[in-house]
């Protein structure tokens, strides 16, 4: 459900950013107002918002303060640690937060231009499996120098003109996520809208100007990139062939890479990985299948039940419906749950869980990169990918400046 100012309000802890935050919206509270954090001040600022009577400044700061909250779930914590990693002071100050909408109201107010960047990382992380992956053949470091990026951006505003007349302003920002990846992100100007908004209490129509965001992401040692473009193919082939020539400083062709079909047929006995107990996983659980007819007309897809006792799916068939796993059924997809021991004081482990088609899709792009490599290696283990096709490159690559399109499988 979505969040109100007042809950907003409500759930930060009344302190100095708060407070700063408030006044300098010009939020108007009696003279020696106690800014106690406590719920009876929590409530006393809501109520203080409610009455304001400047119409325009209460929108201003309420609109400010649903912003500054964006960042406020799991993945938005994850992808502000990640943006504040090098900044000594924004990262000691997140972890003094008390919660993650603390964290990303925190990280927006003290430092904007990082919760930018954390914005874009949780932007591509939560558009993944929309991404599309080409083979550059290209293992650059890329020019990280204002000059490359401003003829980035007159290349794309270019692109833009032709195509939609749109396109006259635009900004660009590349960083390095981690050792070797670099994530781009490009918001172009789009066409002039008429939009029909209030302003204060008086409804005006308002010329603006949308804005286009896209996203690309680039891996030195693999020479593969991945994009996040609003339009066709056009626009994909557009955003990687002007990011080769004006940051790698290469004219190439990018090539699509499409993702292989993966055999899951070996599911039918399980998911056998004893490397996960290494890893501190506790139990193993193959938990859905889906299967298709020899002749395609009839698809089941087969759940484990909490009743199980969180007992594997193909066991379950083996007592109940035998049928398919005995015969020519082809396994289309599958999931998988890892547990967790529980944490001291609670009763639920914790579930990591891996979810994979016979198309090649994976939701690996989800976890963080150490969990990626260990659910990669289970799935090399018990033979669905090939050393080849996993995401992420646990080999030195070879000194050749091409790679195979095939090497890389992503979702």
């Amino acid at each position: 459900m979505k969040k109100t100012f007042v809950d907003v309000m409500l759930e930060l802890p009344v302190d100095a950013t708060l407070r700063d935050f408030l006044t300098s919206h010009g939020l108007p509270v009696p003279d020696g107002f106690a800014w106690d954090d406590t719920p009876e001040t929590s409530q006393s600022l809501v109520e203080a918002v409610k009455i304001w009577p400047d119409t325009d400044a209460r929108d201003r700061m309420t609109a400010n303060l649903l912003a500054s909250v964006q960042l406020g779930d799991a993945a938005g914590k994850q992808a502000m640690f990640e943006a504040v990693v090098a900044d000594g002071a924004a990262l000691a100050g997140l972890t003094l937060c008390q919660s993650d909408i603390h964290r990303s109201f925190w990280l927006y107010v003290h430092h904007p231009a990082l919760f930018d960047r954390a914005y874009d990382f949780s932007f591509w992380e939560n558009h993944g499996p929309q991404t599309q992956q080409y083979d550059l053949g290209l293992k650059r470091q890329p020019i990280m120098a204002d000059s490359a990026l401003v003829a980035l951006r007159q290349a794309i505003s270019a692109f833009y003109k032709r195509e939609l007349q749109c396109g006259d302003g635009s900004e660009a920002h590349l960083v390095e996520r981690s050792p070797g990846v670099f994530l781009l992100s490009v918001h172009i100007k789009d066409m002039a809208m008429l939009r029909l908004e209030f302003e204060g209490s008086t409804l005006k129509r308002r010329v603006g100007n949308p804005n286009i965001h896209m996203v690309l992401e680039y891996a030195k040692s693999t020479g593969v990139v991945r994009t996040l473009v609003r339009g066709g193919a056009k626009y994909q082939q557009m955003l990687v062939e002007a990011f080769a020539e004006h940051v790698l400083g290469v004219k190439a062709n990018a090539h699509r890479i499409k993702s292989p079909t993966l055999d899951l047929s070996m599911l039918r006995t399980g998911f056998d990985v004893p490397e996960a107990f290494d890893d501190g996983f506790s139990m193993v659980q193959l938990k859905a299948l889906t299967l298709l007819s020899p002749d395609s007309a009839l698809k089941i897809d087969c759940t484990a039940m909490q009743s199980s006792q969180q007992r594997s799916v193909h066991e379950l068939l083996k007592e109940k419906l035998p049928g398919p796993l005995e015969g020519q059924w082809a396994v289309t997809a599958a999931q998988v749950n890892l547990y967790y021991p529980p944490e001291p004081g609670r009763t639920r482990p914790k579930v990591v869980t891996i979810e994979v088609t016979s198309k090649g899709r994976l939701n690996l792009h989800k976890f963080d990169a150490k969990m990626q490599a260990q659910l990669e290696g289970y799935l090399v283990a018990v033979g669905i990918l090939q050393k080849g096709q996993t995401l992420s490159v646990q080999e030195p690559p070879p000194e050749t400046d091409v790679m195979n399109s095939s090497s890389v499988l992503e979702d």
